[in-house]
């Protein structure tokens, strides 16, 4: 009958005791280290009314549940208060488990564990590869930054694996969209397409190269309806020839020509039309650069326009000179006697003063020069006509 006393009376006050106490404490003892494990009330790690379990290994807690049904584990070697984590845990809404520092996995799975759903985003690490894989993602990969509103990769970024179009730092450290196939690389927007090349990219809505949705190419600034317009001179290199497409240095007037010492070459039908040497500046129509070479030096220097076939015109005016023919009804000039002029002709085969034919065949010549000399002939047949007519007077009146 004592026995049975004592062992209710035991019940009893262990029962009272455990009340009075609201915690529980499971351990191991002291173990081979000397540190105790066990897994106790919260509140025994807290020394709060945190509710909950906490597990503790060498006196330290390493990790709980806390009353919200919410795990916390942490980070090796922390001292901090148990409390903390659980508190930032429990404001976050949808955690299930709060982790202090890394948490080592060969593949994580994040997915809805409601029946039927086959939604999931894995990321696995596995034989020198890491992957992120989106499984029946029918609205797609959605990867967003809410406050910085930046997302920042690193090195390469390859696209699609049939081609792996690169997308990364390039030679130089130059940022580089690399395409390394025979495909072709589409860059598409319903609205127009801008490139800045001057850090305003952000900053202004005139960018140096614009595409529009009409198909039309805007470089600079400067719009009108054509395909192709450009707000500032074009200029070609190649093979040293340097060309020039723009306005001259008063801007008064369109420029096309070389900035280089080339000739300058106009063309049709792969053959060429004009040709405008680079040292006298001399026009040639319908004579190469090569034909062009071949012609004396001092004829160059002297015309100024060179042509293969002859001009025909409706008409064309000389711009006067200092020299005209006129001077043959001077009282001075000296007009030579028909005899002179006959042993002259019989000699030479031609006028005096006129060029032979050898030497237009030669020379050519100027048509003002050729013109002034003709006029010259018809004065001086004018003045050996009034000449005669005198005699031809005197003879009667005898």
């Amino acid at each position: 009958m004592k026995r049975h006393i004592l062992f209710i009376c035991l019940i009893c006050g262990f029962y009272s005791g455990v009340n009075a106490q609201t915690y529980y404490n499971m351990w191991r003892g002291f173990g081979e280290a000397g540190k105790p494990e066990w897994i106790a009330n919260l509140s025994l790690a807290t020394g709060d009314s945190y509710t909950g379990i906490g597990f503790t290994s060498g006196s330290i807690c390493r990790g709980f549940v806390n009353g919200g049904g919410k795990w916390g584990f942490l980070r090796p070697g922390s001292t901090s208060d148990p409390s903390r984590l659980s508190s930032i845990i429990s404001n976050i809404s949808q955690l299930t488990v709060g982790v202090e520092g890394w948490v080592g996995a060969e593949g994580l799975s994040a997915r809805s564990l409601t029946p039927g759903t086959e939604t999931t985003l894995d990321l696995v690490a596995a034989s020198g590869k890491t992957s992120i894989t989106s499984n029946v993602d029918f609205q797609g990969l959605h990867i967003q930054s809410v406050r910085a509103k930046r997302i920042y990769m690193y090195d390469d970024v390859l696209f699609n694996q049939k081609f792996w179009t690169s997308m990364g730092i390039g030679r130089n450290d130059d940022p580089t969209i690399d395409n390394p196939n025979n495909k072709m690389l589409r860059i598409g927007s319903t609205g127009s397409i801008g490139f800045w090349g001057n850090g305003q990219v952000k900053a202004d809505d005139a960018p140096n190269l614009l595409i529009t949705t009409e198909g039309k190419v805007r470089i600079g600034s400067v719009s009108n309806p054509h395909k192709l317009n450009i707000g500032g001179a074009i200029f070609l290199k190649q093979k040293n020839v340097e060309t020039l497409v723009g306005v001259n240095s008063d801007s008064t007037c369109t420029w096309i020509g070389t900035f280089s010492n080339h000739g300058f070459l106009l063309g049709t039908n792969k053959r060429s039309c004009f040709y405008i040497d680079p040292v006298q500046r001399n026009l040639y129509v319908g004579i190469t650069e090569v034909q062009a070479a071949q012609i004396r030096e001092d004829l160059k220097n002297k015309y100024g326009m060179f042509v293969y076939k002859g001009i025909l015109s409706e008409d064309y005016a000389i711009a006067p000179k200092s020299t005209w023919a006129d001077f043959v009804f001077s009282r001075n000039y000296n007009l030579k006697p028909l005899k002179e002029v006959e042993s002259f002709i019989a000699e030479n085969e031609h006028l005096p003063d006129v060029p032979s034919a050898a030497q237009v065949a030669e020379e050519g010549y100027s048509q003002h020069d050729m013109n002034k000399v003709l006029l010259q002939k018809i004065e001086e047949l004018t003045l050996y006509i009034i000449k005669q007519q005198k005699e031809i007077e005197e003879l009667k009146r005898r």
